[in-house]
């Protein structure tokens, strides 16, 4: 978990690079807390059925701590993905910030001409760029209007080519955006929120467990038998999991 310590620090922001961490190590994380709720459930269990005294003392501390891991793991992971979705939805105004724009050049004495580069997303590489290449007249004989509506009077002015290519690529940006947005809430939906509402139910039930829990009455059940099926689908899932399968996991990210 590399960026727990910036989980209750509103003022910081990830940057692209640090986001793109957190989706690498995303699924190695799920899997770490499948196997940190196995361990714990099993260890809490071991103990469960003995009346002596250190075993109600071994079976409350390891609910404890699963309490307090489990709460962490899904306050982490929220964390990370609500970083993840912000960084993709990127707002208009990048278009602007990330623009870089060749020198004006003519090719006839009556239009100036630019070649400007755009990213459509702060998640792209540098070179990952929509390329748009514009040109204004400079006779008079065609006004370009939009140039006075941007703050251009000079209507042959590369700043006037720079923010027309921003308005033309804009509708593009939009479209990736809305794509984008879809492929990654679709892919983390069934990897990760899926899991969290499970974390969530353990969460609920191991709580429930020690409010209840009476050093000399240790309840027969920890769990309600539907809590116990979503835990045994998670463990049965990590089980199947062989280190083939980890490596083309790896891949496709």
């Amino acid at each position: 978990m590399q960026f727990i310590d910036y989980v209750d620090q509103a003022d910081w922001k990830p940057s692209p690079a640090d986001v793109k961490k957190m989706e690498v190590q995303f699924i190695t994380f799920r899997d770490y807390t499948q196997l940190r709720i196995m361990i714990l459930t099993t260890l809490a269990s071991t103990y469960k059925d003995k009346s002596d005294q250190y075993s109600k003392d071994q079976t409350k501390r390891f609910l404890e701590t699963l309490q307090i891991e489990v709460d962490r793991y899904i306050k982490y992971a929220t964390f990370c993905y609500d970083a993840i979705i912000d960084m993709h939805d990127t707002p208009d105004s990048y278009l602007e910030e990330s623009q870089v724009c060749e020198d004006t050049w003519n090719s006839v004495h009556t239009r100036n001409w630019r070649t400007c580069y755009h990213k459509l997303s702060r998640m792209l590489l540098d070179s990952q760029t929509c390329v748009m290449e514009a040109g204004v007249r400079m006779d008079g004989k065609e006004p370009t209007d939009e140039c006075i509506l941007w703050g251009h009077e000079d209507l042959h002015s590369g700043e006037c080519i720079a923010a027309f290519c921003v308005y033309k690529v804009t509708p593009y940006m939009h479209e990736y955006r809305r794509y984008m947005g879809y492929s990654v809430k679709n892919f983390w939906k069934p990897n990760i929120l899926d899991r969290l509402n499970t974390w969530h139910e353990i969460s609920n039930g191991v709580k429930n467990m020690l409010a209840n829990l009476q050093i000399e009455n240790i309840p027969d059940e920890y769990l309600t038998n539907q809590q116990k099926i979503n835990i045994k689908n998670e463990l049965d899932r990590i089980e199947s999991l062989r280190p083939d399968y980890r490596r083309k996991v790896k891949a496709e990210l």
